[in-house]
């Protein structure tokens, strides 16, 4: 797997997606950014998985 390091790469992939919003407020910016990060990051991978086990993760095991 071959995942490009380069930070072009991922201001490309970013700008694209931050432009069909018409716009970010500065206070969620940061939150928008780190979506991108993470989307950029899983790209290769399917989302729904992997946001269900981050999910899981948070919820105690009592057994």
């Amino acid at each position: 797997m071959s995942i490009d390091t380069a930070p072009e790469g991922f201001w490309s992939y970013a700008g694209q997606r931050l432009l069909k919003y018409h716009g970010v407020t500065p206070q969620r910016f940061p939150l928008y950014l780190k979506e991108l990060e993470f989307r950029y990051n899983s790209r290769t991978r399917e989302l729904l998985p992997l946001l269900a086990a981050c999910v899981c993760d948070l919820v105690p095991d009592f057994s």
